[in-house]
């Protein structure tokens, strides 16, 4: 199936025909008042010709660049949308219309207006239209925003029915619940102490950065350490809608200045009477302007800091074992080394799909040994927490961060939908530890050499994992530190299996070993085939049928992977030409790395291959993951650019993973996300996976974009999704990836 992309033209005649009785008269000045109307004015026969833009018009459809509209005003308009467009054409009454239309510079814009008869002009109708795009985002936004909050809520009402549990946890939780569900921008926890250099920031949670941080750094702490002990010994919650008005916190300037902070809730965590904990203050803020707190927001204040003080408590009782102590490395707060091998049996299951793949991430730090000599060690232990900190901002929700020992931690990201996001997370690690870190020893830099191996396929144990990791990461130091390096079979035979490997690959490569597997997506209203996707195979004669994972890495290293793009595209184009001649009319999404999206041949590779088959750039889709987008070298605008002349469809895969700010999708020219199949897994059940899932289908229909659920593989997934609006899905519910013998079959029967 194609989609509806349109190439402007234009149409700017003089005047347009009104008839009258008989005979056909020029309306100079009907003209000049239409051009003078500040609203986007257009006229058209009832079958969508278009007579007459006024400039509004032109300069919508154009976004002001002046290019031609083109004759024809379905062309300018989304494919859903032609039916009811028509309709109203064709009625000849007054009447509302709303429909989206795409802009010469590829983007959607949803528009609202009237469509009525032009007096005097038989068969014309007369279009009045206005942009509504930013005031739907807007409504959408707000409904999100709500649906976040409750979501938040709820979290919050479901912490405190259950026993508190340890208060790092428990506290971080209630940080980041608390500044979503109510709207605010930061939550902190603060310690007070009797002398001000023991009062301190425990924990803060800046919605803004999405993350949770230390304490600011200020230059005098006494102003604020007496308004906290003030409120901590007050034992009633101090409310501040302007922190400059109220007196008590105008004292305190420094801090609220410091964080840009304008309205502020404070309230005492009390420790209960017999533990050890010291007293403190909970701050929810509000940033840049003053806001009103409701008493019911007070209220929640209270109940979340009451929550903190029992978890407090609790964890401050003494325990009947040192397990805990145990599997927890005392300086960083992560689990150790004992903790995963205790554990290893829970951690690698085995496993007979890739849908519960894992990736070990050896993180070794270059240069620590130089940090502890030049600074002192008490300097080299901050920066191992500090490098901990912002590792802990990688991890997803299924992950797990160790610390190994010294310097050295391991990620393990659990049930990888697909092996390319252990790229993305393998080049994050190296790009967050890069950065200067701020230390009270100065500013230091470092960099990190990563190893990674992926399970099943580079080990079935912990112990082998770690082996081949390690050996990963070796090659990542040998290569010149501040990368990461796969394991694959090369590394450890050194120059002989690199060569052995160099040699399989390039063969498969020339000898058709390689091949694609397609699996279809399918459009939930009217069940036909909206697009397929096609997978990457090796059919190795040894090892048998091997994923992506297991070659990619490898074909990077050796510099194959322009062959491979250059397989890969002509064999899908070569493939919808076969399919083409055969009856079949259908779309093709390729998957693509960043490393092929760099790849400075990769336009001429896509054009040789459409003009080679005699295709439509509307029929090629490329699929690159949610991190991919997010790299400004494999976005670049000349070759986003490119891809939209030549009507190229472009895809996000595994949307929703957490990677990114959804902000680039109205800056590149993206018409479909997919949302990640671990979201889907937990559908139907009412969860984050559903409130996430919504929020995505919601936000995707108000920016005008098609949504593809992957994974589906149940009937109650499917029924879930098609209501929340879904429009199309792909999965194990329809068929499995089939190759092309299979598929060919399975295509006349559907």
């Amino acid at each position: 199936m194609s989609r509806d992309r349109t190439t402007a033209h234009s149409i700017q005649p003089p005047s347009f025909p009104i008839a009258a009785g008989e005979e056909s008269i020029e309306s100079e000045r009907a003209q000049q008042l239409f051009d003078a109307l500040p609203e986007p004015l257009a006229v058209c026969a009832r079958d969508g010709m278009l007579h007459y833009a006024n400039p509004p018009f032109v300069e919508l459809m154009t976004a002001g660049a002046g290019q031609d509209i083109g004759s024809q005003l379905t062309a300018l308009v989304h494919q859903d949308d032609h039916d009811a467009l028509l309709a109203a054409l064709e009625s000849g009454m007054n009447t509302r219309i709303a429909f989206r239309v795409r802009r010469r510079d590829g983007r959607w814009r949803q528009v609202e207006g009237r469509c009525g008869v032009l007096p005097g002009a038989e068969g014309a109708a007369v279009l009045i239209l206005h942009d509504v795009t930013e005031e739907r985002e807007a409504l959408a936004g707000v409904e999100s925003d709500n649906r976040r909050q409750l979501h938040y809520l709820n979290r919050l009402l479901h912490l405190a029915r259950r026993p508190p549990s340890h208060f790092e946890s428990d506290l971080k939780l209630v940080l980041k619940c608390l500044t979503k569900a109510l709207g605010a921008q930061h939550c902190a926890y603060w310690e007070v102490g009797d002398d001000p250099l023991l009062t301190r920031c425990v924990l803060a949670y800046d919605d803004v950065q999405q993350n949770l941080l230390g304490g600011p750094e200020l230059e005098s702490i006494e102003s604020l350490h007496a308004l906290l002990a003030d409120v901590a010994r007050d034992g009633k919650a101090l409310v501040a809608d302007n922190v400059d008005m109220q007196p008590r916190t105008a004292l305190a300037f420094e801090y609220f200045h410091a964080m840009a902070i304008k309205a502020a809730v404070l309230h005492p965590l009390e420790p209960e009477s017999g533990t050890a904990a010291a007293g403190g203050v909970l701050i929810l803020s509000g940033m840049h302007q003053a806001r009103h707190w409701r008493k019911d927001e007070v209220d929640l204040v209270e109940q979340a800091a009451a929550m903190l003080a029992s978890s407090m408590a609790r964890s401050q009782r003494p325990r009947n074992d040192n397990r805990h102590g145990a599997h927890r490395d005392r300086l960083t707060g992560l689990p150790n080394r004992h903790f995963l091998l205790d554990h290893a049996g829970d951690l690698f299951p085995r496993v007979s799909n890739s849908s519960h793949a894992l990736a070990a991430f050896l993180v070794d730090v270059d240069g620590f040994r130089k940090v502890n000599e030049s600074h002192g060690h008490a300097v080299g232990d901050e920066l191992l927490q500090a490098i901990a900190l912002r590792l802990k901002h990688i991890v997803r929700k299924d992950d797990m961060l160790v610390r190994m020992g010294n310097d050295q931690f391991m990620l393990l990201a659990r049930n990888l939908g697909d092996m390319r996001v252990a790229d993305d997370i393998g080049q994050e690690i190296v790009d967050t530890l890069q950065d200067a870190f701020a230390l009270q020893g100065g500013s230091v830099n470092i960099t990190a050499s990563v190893g990674v191996a992926l399970y099943p396929l580079d080990g079935n144990d912990f112990d082998t994992l770690h082996k081949h990791a390690q050996i990963a990461m070796a090659n990542a130091k040998s290569g010149g530190r501040n990368r990461y390096r796969m394991y694959s079979p090369r590394l450890a035979h050194r120059v002989e299996g690199k060569s052995v490997a160099d040699s399989e690959l390039r063969r498969a490569i020339r000898e058709s070993e390689l091949q694609h597997y397609y699996q279809p997506q399918i459009d939930l209203r009217t069940g036909q085939i909206r697009c397929v996707e096609a997978l990457l195979r090796w059919r190795h004669p040894v090892h048998g049928m091997m994923l992506p994972a297991g070659f990619l890495p490898l074909a990077e290293e050796s510099g194959l992977m322009p062959n491979i793009t250059s397989w890969v595209v002509r064999e899908a184009c070569a493939q919808l030409r076969r399919w083409k001649e055969a009856g079949h009319e259908l779309v093709m999404a390729v998957n693509l790395s960043t490393t092929q999206m760099i790849d400075k041949a990769l336009i001429a590779t896509l054009e040789d291959a459409l003009e080679r088959n005699n295709l439509a750039g509307t029929q090629l889709e490329l699929e690159i993951s949610e991190s991919t987008a997010m790299r400004q070298d494999a976005m670049s605008t000349a070759l986003l650019a490119r891809i939209a002349d030549m009507r190229i469809g472009l895809s996000i895969d595994d949307f929703g993973t957490g990677y990114s700010n959804m902000a680039y999708l109205r800056r590149y020219p993206v018409h479909k996300v997919k949302i990640d199949r671990s979201l889907v897994d937990g559908l139907p059940a009412a969860g984050d996976e559903s409130a996430v899932t919504d929020a995505i289908i919601s936000m995707a229909q108000a920016l005008g974009l098609e949504v593809v659920a992957e994974g589906v593989e149940s009937q109650a997934q499917l029924d879930y999704l098609r209501s929340h609006g879904c429009g199309i899905a792909q999965g194990y519910y329809f068929t499995q990836p089939l190759s092309e013998e299979q598929f060919n079959p399975w295509l006349i029967r559907h």
